[in-house]
C-alpha cells in the first residue's frame, strides 16, 4: 500500500513552505519541477514525492547524508547551467532545425552531466549511492564535443565546422577587401569624386554603393540602389564592381545554406540520442534534490533519524522547521511506544499546535529523504497515512459551519484510520456544547486508539485529561505558562495536564478585575489550586526569559545606533567630497577666464605698442588681480593677512632670483630696482615691472625644513607658470615647436609655453610639428588650439612644410 496525505493536509502542515524552502536549495529545472508535483487542491500528492516503502525511504536518507558529507568536505556538485530540455528536444525529434542557442543549451547540460558523474565517481567512498545514480547517466559525449567544435559561446558557427563554410567566408572576405581596394580607388579618382556628395562608401540592399549627387548621376555609371529622403544624393553601385557584389553575395548565401546544414546535422544527433539525453536528466534532477535536502538539513542542524515499522516517534528536542532556530523553543516528545494517544493542553497561544505540526511534519521530512530538525537519538517509524484537521473549515458555501466542517473531518479520519496511520488533531471537539463536545472528542479519540492508530491532539477539556488515568494507551503532556507575566513559554512537559489559565489570559488581554474575580469565585478549587502549581512550576523559567529579552532588547538599540552613526557619517563624508568638487569646478572656470582675459590684455597691447597702450594694460591687469584677490577672499579661499611678504635684503639680490609677487604666485627677478622703485620680473613667459612693495622673498625648501616652518603657498590666482622641458635646438621664440616624442600631456606642456613665448615676443605665427604617427598627438594640439585664447586660426601645413604632420597657428 503507498503512503496517502491529502493536499488539505499538505497545507494545514505549510507543507507548501517547506518546499519553497526546499526548491530555493535546487540548481537544475528539473529538480526544481519535480516539487511542484501535487500542487493541485484537494488531490491526493503522488507517491513520487514521497517513498513508498521503508527500503526506498531508508536509500533517500542515506543519499541526504552522503550529499551533506561531501557538502562538509567543502565540495560541491557542479550542477548549476543544465537547461529544461523537453521541449527542445521533442522538436529535434520531430525534424525541426534547433538554433544555435539552443545547441550550446544541449551542450552545456551535457558537460553538466558528464561532471556530474566524475564528480561523484571521485567521491565514491563517501557517496556511494549517489555515484550509483549517477553511473547510470548516458550523456553523449561525442555531441557534446562536437557542438563545442562547431560553435562559438556567441553562437556563431566557426570555420572549423566545415570546410565549404571556411571557404565561403574567405571567399566573402578576400571580394571584401578587393570591393574595398577599388571603391577607395574610386574616391582617389577625379573623375568620380567631383561626383560625388561625401567621400564615403556605404551598403543598400547588400550592395555596396557610392553617395552620388543627384544632377551628376548621369557621370557615374552603374545601378542606382536607393536615394536620400532630400533627393539630392543616389546611392549608384559603380559598374565597376557590380561582378564583385554578386559574388560576394554568393558566397554569402553558401555561408548560409552551410550554416543551416551544419545545424541540421547537430539537431539529428540531438534527437537521435534524445532519450538518453532525458534520462539523464531525470538522474541529475534526484542528484539534485539530494544536495538541496542535505543543504536545508545543515540549515536547520537536522539529524538522520532512525527509522523503524512499528510506529514509533521518538524526537528529542524537536523543532518546528518553518520557525527560526533562534526563535524556537525545542521540546522532547514520544509517541507509540507505551502509549498511542497523546493529549496535549495548556493555555492557548502556548505552543500546543506548534508542536503537533512539529510531529506530523518530522514525519512528512522522514517519507521525503529530509532529515529531521531535531538532536542525536531521533527516530521516525513509517506511517502509511497522515492525515490533520487543524484550524477553521467552516465554508458558507456547503452549508458548513466550524463544529460541522470538524465533524465532517474527523468522520472521514476515524472511517480510514488503523494502525499505521498518524492523526494530528487541533482542539477536538470544539465549536458547540462543552459537555458535548468533550464527550464526542473523547469517544473519538477512543476509536482511534482501537484502530492502533498514534495520535496527538491539543484540547482545554478537563474529561480529555483524565484519560491518561484511566487508560493506559493515553498520556497528557503540558505547555508552560508564565502565571507572574502571563505569557507563555512554550516548554512541553510529558506527563502533567495543563490548565487552560483562561483567566490569566484573559487579564492579559485587558478584561476587568471584578470580572477575572467573579470568575475566580465560580472556579472548582481544585481548578485553582491547579492554577498555582503550574504558575509556580513556570516562575523561575520566566524570570530566566525576561532577561533573556532585556539582553535581545538592548542588543537591537546598539545596532540601531550604530547604523545610525554610520549613515550619518557617510553622509558628512558625501556632502565634504561634493563641496570640493564644487570648490575645484569653480576655480578652474575662474582660472581659465582669468587666463583668456590676460591673453586678450598682451594681444591689444602688441597692436597698440603705445605708452598709453601700455598703461591701459597695466591697468586692465590690476584691476582683473583685485577682482580675482576679492573672489577669492570671499569664498573662503584665502584672506587678507596670506599675501603678507618676506622682505626683500636688495643689498644680496641679484638677476635670477626667485621672488614671490603679492598676489601673482612666485617669478624670477630679471633686474634690481630702478629709480622709481620697480624692478624687473619674469612671471611664467611675460616679464612685467612690479613696484618692489610688491615683491618678497622665497624661502628655501631647505631653510624651511631647518627651522621648522612651514613654506608659505598661495593657490594659483592668475599666474602663468609654465616650465616645461625644452629641447636645446628649439630655442623659444623662433617660431617653431616641436612635439615628436613627447606623451600627449608633455607635448601641451610644451605647446603652451611655446605660444607664451611666441606671444610676448611679438610672433604672428607658430609652426607646430607633431608628425602623423596614430594621429593621437595632432588630434590633441588641435583641440586645444581651438580652445587657446592665443590662437586666432590654425591650418595644417602645406605639403612641402610637412603636410598633416604640422600645424600652423596664426597668433593674431
Amino acid at each position: 500500500m503507498g503512503f496517502r496525505v491529502s493536499q488539505k493536509t499538505l497545507e494545514r502542515l505549510d507543507w507548501r513552505q517547506i518546499l519553497e524552502r526546499l526548491a530555493g536549495h535546487t540548481q537544475t529545472p528539473h529538480g526544481r519541477h519535480r516539487l511542484l508535483l501535487g500542487s493541485d487542491p484537494g488531490e491526493v500528492i503522488p507517491t513520487g514525492l514521497f517513498e513508498s516503502d521503508l527500503e526506498g525511504i531508508r536509500d533517500r536518507q542515506a543519499e541526504t547524508s552522503e550529499a551533506r558529507a561531501t557538502l562538509r568536505d567543502g565540495h560541491r556538485p557542479p550542477l548549476s547551467g543544465a537547461v529544461d530540455l523537453q521541449a527542445t528536444l521533442l522538436r529535434a525529434g520531430k525534424g525541426g532545425v534547433l538554433s544555435a542557442r539552443e545547441l550550446l543549451d544541449l551542450g552545456v547540460t551535457l558537460s553538466v552531466l558528464r561532471q556530474t558523474v566524475r564528480f561523484l565517481h571521485l567521491r565514491r567512498d563517501k557517496a556511494p549511492r549517489l555515484e550509483q545514480r549517477a553511473a547510470t547517466i548516458a550523456a553523449d559525449a561525442g555531441l557534446e564535443s562536437d557542438i563545442d567544435r562547431a560553435l562559438e559561446p556567441s553562437g556563431e558557427v566557426r570555420d572549423a565546422a566545415s570546410r565549404a563554410l571556411a571557404r565561403a567566408r574567405g571567399e566573402v572576405r578576400g571580394l571584401s577587401a578587393e570591393i574595398q581596394r577599388r571603391i577607395e580607388r574610386m574616391l582617389r579618382d577625379p573623375a568620380v569624386a567631383s561626383s560625388l556628395s561625401d567621400s564615403y562608401t556605404t551598403v543598400r540592399n547588400d550592395r555596396y554603393v557610392l553617395p552620388v549627387r543627384a544632377d551628376a548621376r548621369g557621370r557615374v555609371h552603374g545601378i542606382i540602389h536607393d536615394a536620400s529622403n532630400s533627393g539630392t544624393t543616389v546611392f549608384i553601385e559603380p559598374q565597376a564592381l557590380v561582378d564583385l557584389n554578386n559574388r560576394l553575395k554568393q558566397a554569402e548565401l553558401e555561408i548560409e545554406r552551410e550554416t543551416l546544414r551544419v545545424l541540421r546535422e547537430l539537431s539529428a544527433r540531438a534527437a537521435a540520442s534524445s532519450d538518453t539525453t532525458l534520462a539523464g536528466l531525470e538522474v541529475l534532477a534526484t542528484i539534485d534534490l539530494a544536495y538541496a535536502r542535505a543543504q536545508l538539513a545543515e540549515e536547520m542542524d537536522a539529524v538522520e533519524p532512525e527509522l523503524g515499522d512499528s510506529g514509533v516517534l521518538r524526537l528529542p528536542q524537536l523543532r518546528h522547521p518553518i520557525i527560526p532556530r533562534d526563535q524556537t523553543v525545542p521540546n522532547d516528545i514520544r509517541l507509540g511506544e507505551s502509549f498511542h494517544v497523546l493529549v496535549v493542553s495548556g493555555p492557548n497561544a502556548g505552543g500546543k499546535t506548534v508542536a503537533l505540526k512539529a510531529v506530523a511534519l518530522a514525519v512528512l521530512f522522514a517519507r521525503a529523504g529530509l532529515h529531521v530538525p531535531a538532536s542525536e537519538g531521533a527516530r521516525v517509524d513509517v506511517f502509511d497515512t497522515v492525515c490533520a484537521d487543524i484550524g477553521d473549515d467552516q465554508d458558507i458555501r456547503e452549508n458548513l459551519s466550524t463544529f460541522s466542517a470538524h465533524m465532517a473531518n474527523l468522520a472521514k479520519i476515524v472511517a480510514e484510520a488503523d494502525e499505521r496511520s498518524l492523526i494530528a488533531l487541533d482542539e477536538i471537539g470544539v465549536g458547540t456544547d462543552p459537555g458535548e463536545g468533550a464527550a464526542l472528542a473523547q469517544a473519538v479519540l477512543e476509536s482511534l486508539a482501537d484502530s492502533g492508530a498514534r495520535v496527538i491532539a491539543t484540547t482545554h477539556y478537563n474529561l480529555l485529561k483524565e484519560m491518561a488515568a484511566v487508560d493506559e494507551r493515553f498520556a497528557n503532556a503540558s505547555v508552560e505558562f508564565d502565571s507572574e507575566t502571563l505569557e507563555p513559554t512554550y516548554r512541553l512537559h510529558l506527563g502533567p495536564a495543563g490548565s487552560s489559565s483562561a483567566t490569566a489570559v484573559a487579564a492579559r488581554m485587558g478584561l476587568g478585575g471584578e470580572v477575572i474575580e467573579r470568575a475566580n469565585e465560580l472556579l472548582a478549587r481544585e481548578d485553582r489550586r491547579l492554577d498555582r502549581m503550574l504558575a509556580d512550576l513556570g516562575a523561575t523559567r520566566a524570570a530566566l526569559e525576561h532577561e533573556k529579552t532585556a539582553a535581545t532588547r538592548s542588543r537591537r538599540i546598539s545596532e540601531a545606533a550604530r547604523t545610525e552613526y554610520r549613515t550619518k557619517l557617510e553622509a558628512l563624508q558625501t556632502r565634504r567630497d561634493q563641496l570640493f568638487r564644487s570648490l575645484r569646478e569653480d576655480l578652474e572656470t575662474r582660472f581659465r577666464d582669468a587666463h583668456a582675459e590676460i591673453a586678450g590684455v598682451i594681444r591689444r597691447l602688441q597692436r597698440e605698442g603705445s605708452a598709453q597702450g601700455a598703461a591701459r594694460a597695466r591697468e586692465q591687469l590690476r584691476s582683473l588681480e583685485e577682482t580675482t584677490r576679492h573672489s577669492q577672499e570671499k569664498s573662503g579661499l584665502t584672506s587678507p593677512g596670506d599675501d603678507a611678504l618676506d622682505p626683500v635684503d636688495w643689498r644680496f639680490a641679484k638677476a635670477g632670483d626667485p621672488v614671490r609677487i603679492q598676489g601673482g604666485g612666485t617669478g624670477v627677478l630679471v633686474a634690481l630696482p630702478d629709480r622709481r622703485g620697480r624692478c624687473k620680473v619674469q612671471i611664467g613667459s611675460a616679464r612685467v615691472l612690479v613696484s618692489v612693495k610688491r615683491v618678497g622673498a622665497v624661502e628655501a625648501v631647505g631653510a624651511a625644513e631647518a627651522t621648522g616652518r612651514r613654506p608659505r603657498s598661495n593657490p594659483p590666482r592668475l599666474a602663468m607658470k609654465c616650465e616645461p622641458p625644452v629641447s636645446e635646438d628649439e630655442p623659444l621664440g623662433t617660431g617653431r615647436c616641436d612635439l615628436r616624442g613627447l606623451r600627449v600631456d608633455e607635448a601641451l606642456d610644451r605647446l603652451v609655453y611655446a605660444l607664451d613665448r611666441a606671444l610676448s615676443t611679438g610672433q604672428h605665427k607658430l609652426v607646430i610639428v607633431h608628425g602623423l604617427g596614430t594621429g593621437a598627438l595632432r588630434d590633441a594640439t588641435r583641440r586645444y588650439l581651438a580652445d587657446s585664447p592665443y590662437t586666432h586660426r590654425f591650418v595644417p601645413g602645406a605639403p612641402d612644410e610637412g603636410g598633416d604632420g604640422v600645424t600652423i597657428a596664426h597668433l593674431d
